[in-house]
């Protein structure tokens, strides 16, 4: 049986989602915890390769079931797995996906949602989930550039070194900015990401709100990343959906 597994977490005490020999991951923990169930390793490949210190509410991760293991029914699986996971980690749903299935390759679309504070003075208790940005934005202005970044484009000018993706065109369906007060949220879906595109596309358009000089058509005809706005800190960042 392949099932899917529905994730969210606080990214704040791992180093990303998948494995790593520096640190301890999210993929780790979610992994020792269908072993500690299982009685067995078991592999669990993830939707999205968050970084140290990203958010998820939508996060997906896959694994094999086979007839040797503990029977389970899939309505009481998250139970079973959150008893076994850290606070900081949570299973919101368990389905059973066709055995094709892949979280990565049968994604359709990613949302993410980019957060920041913009005031003067940071609410300490919203410090891990925002980045702090003192000047007013002018939300026109990032509006503005937003649209311009929507469409097919190579992307290559927002994405950090060591990407090792085979092309940096992407799609990005839409751009929304939403204000509530000091807080702004840049919501955006796309095809896929590049390494670190989510927050580079976030510190562009905070220095377009800013009113510093964005002409989004040459950064991107550039593909220097260079041209493009500074990469905004991981704790802004949540991985919000994956879509299939």
């Amino acid at each position: 049986m392949n099932v899917l597994l529905t994730l969210a977490y606080d990214g704040a005490a791992y180093c990303g989602w998948q494995r790593q020999e520096n640190g301890v991951s999210v993929q780790q923990r979610v992994e020792e915890s269908l072993g500690s169930l299982y009685g067995r390793n078991v592999s669990a490949t993830g939707a999205s390769r968050t970084d140290a210190g990203v958010h998820a509410r939508g996060q997906r991760a896959a694994f094999k079931l086979d007839e040797r293991d503990v029977s389970v029914p899939l309505d009481k699986l998250p139970y079973a797995l959150n008893a076994r996971l850290p606070e900081d980690i949570v299973v919101l749903k368990a389905e059973e996906v066709a055995e094709n299935f892949h979280p990565i390759f049968s994604a359709k679309a990613k949302a993410y949602e980019y957060r920041l504070y913009n005031a003067p003075f940071m609410d300490p208790l919203l410090r891990s989930r925002c980045a702090h940005v003192r000047p007013p934005l002018d939300l026109q202005a990032m509006e503005r550039s937003a649209a311009q970044l929507v469409g097919t484009h190579d992307f290559k000018a927002f994405s950090a070194s060591g990407s090792g993706a085979k092309t940096s065109v992407r799609t990005v369906y839409s751009i929304d900015i939403i204000s509530a007060g000091p807080e702004i949220t840049i919501r955006i879906r796309g095809n896929g990401f590049l390494y670190n595109m989510v927050r580079i596309i976030a510190g562009t358009l905070v220095y377009a709100g800013e009113g510093k000089p964005m002409d989004i058509p040459a950064i991107i005809a550039s593909r220097d990343r260079e041209q493009a706005g500074k990469t905004m800190p991981p704790y802004g960042l949540c991985l919000v959906e994956v879509f299939y």
